[in-house]
This record gives structure tokens, sequence and C-alpha cells, in this order.
């Protein structure tokens, strides 16, 4: 056994170490996530911050425009649908893309736009094991609103879904064909979940079971999309109301996939050399000095390797630590997301019940108005009839109060004729009275004138007038 040996045998951990760093590189090949308070968009330069994007306004997405799928470029690329992003300039459309899954399993969630509080706000895509939650959101190509039907992983293969995705056969030979039949699917365009005229689903339980799982940002490849669409003002929906000139990312080849995840070379290792027993022989004791050199100067460089790989081990460990506070981090800000959407459901069903009272109240106010107002009616009507009576009654008032004052002309008249009539009785008895007065006078002045006349000739007729009688 060789010292060199003896060294490797000495140090099982760090080749174990090593191994394991070999493999993990092969199978991560994806960058770590940026930090949550420094995202990458504008890659912190001042002359691009006016392109930060916006993740909440009052105003809804625009319709999602009809567009065609580019034939996948290779294996192992998913389909990332586009969605219309914001910044401070307005909604810009981030073209569909085939992307390099980060790892082997990985599948595409999509993000969407939530309506919640009055606001829209913009729930990131991300890569995890199993389709999550994307806001029932129909962006077609296999993304339905319910999971992903566009294909599968079997092992470290993608196999795509034909009736669904376009793919050359010529470049990638994974593929398969099955009908997909899905009801309920909203076919408007709508591109927002919630609100007034948004897609009213909620996430199922397999849904909800994905939105804990640990996920991965988007690539450094999709935050170049989005960089990109961003500062091109032909992607603004003020430019092309809805129609963007480049709705997808055309892969005319597969020079942009990744060549980080091969194993490093660990075959060419110093002191694979020739025989030191033969170099024993053929030298004499120099070979065995310069054998000892060359062993001792090897043990060196190894420790040093192990001391290297000892230091990226540590490096490992803290990124891997970094990590794990990221994952719990996104599964914090997932379960507050979680928590807020709940409230928010709870406050919109509350403004629903709000509603819905205030409508039945405003039903009971519209049915007491009318009564009132039917009620004011008959009282009016009531009212109307009162004073028609009354004036009606005020007419028969006057009219028998003329006919009493014409009564009582009448009884004055009477009373008139009356006076007149005893006054002309009382005229005719004085007449009378005066005529017999006049007649007594006259009789009694006819009596004197005849005594007057009758006195002498009694005188002188006397015996004979006396004798005769006798």
């Amino acid at each position: 056994m060789t010292p060199y040996s003896r060294t490797l045998h000495s140090r099982p951990l760090a080749a174990a170490v090593l191994l394991a760093i070999c493999a993990s590189a092969a199978a991560q090949t994806y960058e770590p996530p940026p930090a949550p308070t420094a995202p990458a968009y504008d890659g912190g330069d001042p002359a691009d911050a006016n392109l930060a994007l916006v993740d909440r306004t009052p105003e809804p997405p625009p319709p999602l425009p009809v567009y065609v799928q580019p034939p996948a470029p290779a294996d192992g690329y998913i389909w990332v649908p586009g969605y219309w992003s914001r910044n401070r300039y307005g909604f810009f459309w981030v073209p569909g893309a085939w992307v390099l899954a980060p790892y082997a399993g990985a599948l595409w969630t999509p993000g969407y736009w939530g309506f919640a509080n009055g606001l829209y706000i913009w729930n990131a895509g991300y890569w995890g094991p199993h389709v999550g939650f994307y806001g029932g959101i129909n962006y077609g190509f296999g993304y339905t609103g319910l999971g992903y039907v566009g294909g599968y992983w079997k092992r470290d293969r993608f196999y795509y879904n034909r009736s669904v995705t376009n793919v050359n056969i010529t470049r990638v030979t994974n593929v398969y064909n099955h009908t997909v039949v899905v009801n309920n699917v909203d076919n408007r365009r709508i591109s927002y979940h919630g609100g007034p005229s948004g897609i009213q689903r909620r996430a199922d339980p397999r849904e909800a079971a994905a939105r804990n799982e640990r996920h991965a940002p988007p690539t450094q490849a999709q935050r170049g999309y989005v960089r990109d669409a961003g500062k091109d003002r032909s992607q603004f929906y003020d430019h092309n109301k809805g129609r963007p000139p480049r709705a997808y990312v055309d892969h005319a080849s597969d020079n942009d996939r990744r060549s980080d995840g091969r194993r490093p070379d660990n075959d060419a290792r110093q002191g694979n050399g020739p025989d030191n027993g033969r170099g024993g022989q053929d030298h004499g004791q120099s070979g065995r000095r310069d054998t000892q050199q060359a062993q001792q100067a090897r043990e060196q460089q190894a420790q040093q390797q192990g001391r290297q790989q000892q230091a990226r081990d540590q490096q490992a460990q803290q990124q891997a630590r970094q990590q794990q506070q990221r994952d719990q981090q996104a599964q914090q800000q997932a379960r507050q997301q979680q928590q807020r959407d709940q409230q928010a459901q709870q406050q919109a069903r509350q403004q629903q019940q709000r509603d819905q009272q205030a409508q039945q109240q405003s039903r009971q106010q519209q049915q007491r108005d009318q009564q009132a107002q039917q009620q004011a009616r008959q009282q009016q009507q009531r009212d109307q009839q009162a004073q028609q009576q009354a004036r009606q009654q005020q007419q028969r008032d006057q009219q028998a109060q003329q006919q009493a004052r014409q009564q009582q002309q009448r009884d004055q008249q009477a009373q008139q004729q009356a006076r007149q009539q005893q006054q002309r009785e009382q005229q005719a008895q004085q007449q009378a009275r005066q005529q017999q007065q006049r007649e007594q006078q006259a009789q009694q002045q006819s009596r004197q004138q005849g005594g007057g006349r009758d006195q002498p000739r009694g005188d002188g007729n006397n015996g004979r007038g006396s004798s005769g009688r006798d």
C-alpha cells in the first residue's frame, strides 16, 4: 500500500463529501434564488430603476392574447406561458418561452394576478415537484386552469403530450398522444382571478398541498425575458392594444441548453505514475529519494485539496443553510399569502353578505316607500274628497243661508205688507170713523136743521094739531 493510498484511507469522510459535492453539482443546475428584498429584475442599476416591477395595481390586467406555441427546442424544456407583467409605465407582455427545467422533476406553476381588498396583486410563479394553484387562469398549451396536462416526468426524462404541445419529433422523441377533455374551463381569455369579472375558483386540496412544498424561483433566463420585455415599448398594452409583436420566444436551437451539470473528472490524479519499486531497481538510492520527495509532494497536495474540499464543504453547508432559510421564508410567505387569501376571501364573503343585506334592506325600504307613497296617494284622495265634501257642504250652507235670507226677506216683506194692510185697515177704520163722525155730524146738523124749521109750524097749528092727534 502506497502512502497516497494510506492518505486516502485515512480521510474517508473527505472522499465521501467530495463525491456528494460532485453529485450535487450534477443535480443542481440552477442558481440560488435572489434575496426577497433585492429582486434581480433591474440588476441594481439606477438607470433601470423605473423598470422595477409593480406587484399591485387598482387596474385589472388585459385579456390574454391569442398566439401560437413554438416547437420545443430539445428534451428537458418546460413550457412557461406568457403573461401580463407591470412596471410604472403600465402592463407589458412577457412572452411565452420554452425554459430548461432547473432540475429533473421540476414543473412550472405560472404566476397570476389576484383581486384582494380592492387591488390586483401579482402572485409570482415558481418551480416545484407539483403544479400548484395559478388562479384558474387558462393560459393554454396544457395550462387549462387546473394543473398541467402538457407532459410528465419519468425519472430524469420529460415526456411531451403532442395533443396539447408543439413538439418536433426530429428533436424530441419522448412524446405521447393523450386527448385532454377539461370541463368547466373559462375560455374568455381572462387573465386574473377574483374581482368583479375574474375567474371565480378556489384551490383544490392538491393545489393547496403543492403550495407548501419546496419551491425554486424563476431561472436567470426567465428573469432576462422579463427585463427585455419591460424595456421594449412595443410589448406594452398601450402600444399593441393586446396584440404584442413578440408573443413568444422562438428557440431556433438548443444553444442555451445547460452545460454545468457534467460531473467533474476525478480520474486525472497525481500519483498514478510508474511503480516505485521498479524505479528503485532502475535508479537506486537516488530514485528512492526522488520517489519519497514526490510522495511527500503528493501528500501535501492531497492535504491542500482536503483543506480546499473542506472549505467547499463548509461553503456548500452555508449555501444549504441559506437555501433552507430562503425555503423557510418562502414557506412563511406562502402561509402568510394563504392567510391573506383566506382573509380576503372571508372579507369578500362578508362584503357579499353585507351587499346582500343592503340590497334586501334597499328592497324593503323601496317597498316601504311604495307603501308610503300609496298611503300618501290614498290620504291625498281622502283629503281631496273631504275638501270636495267641505266645498259641497259650504255650497249647501251658502244656499241655506241664501234661502234663509230670501225667506227673511219674504217674511220682512210679508210683515211690511201686513203692517201696510194694518195701516190701510186702520186708515179705513179711521176713515170709517171719520165718515161716521161726518155722518153723525151731518145727522146732527140735519136734526138741528130740521128742528129749527119745525118749531114755527108747530106753534101755528098747535090746537089743530093736537086735536087732530087726540
